[in-house]
């Protein structure tokens, strides 16, 4: 291989190694959206489940069940 074709070749993979850094990059903002978003969509939920139940003061265990009760699954 010639010294031009080895620069070419470097200057290829260099390109190669910016757009995987590039696709990284979106990918990881992508995947924090979308984790806040479900965040914010829990948070929304548990705030409108925590009202009609009247469940401020409940454990975690105790909601559950409380759940359970109230959907009848149990």
């Amino acid at each position: 291989m010639t010294e031009r074709e080895e620069q070419k070749l470097q200057r290829l993979r260099e390109k190669m190694a910016h757009i995987k850094a590039q696709e990284k990059t979106i990918l990881t903002r992508e995947k924090e959206r979308t984790r806040k978003e479900r965040t914010r969509r829990l948070i929304q939920l548990g705030a409108i489940v925590e009202k009609y139940l009247d469940c401020k003061d409940i454990e975690p265990k105790d909601f559950e069940k409380l759940l359970i009760t109230k959907l009848g699954e149990g």
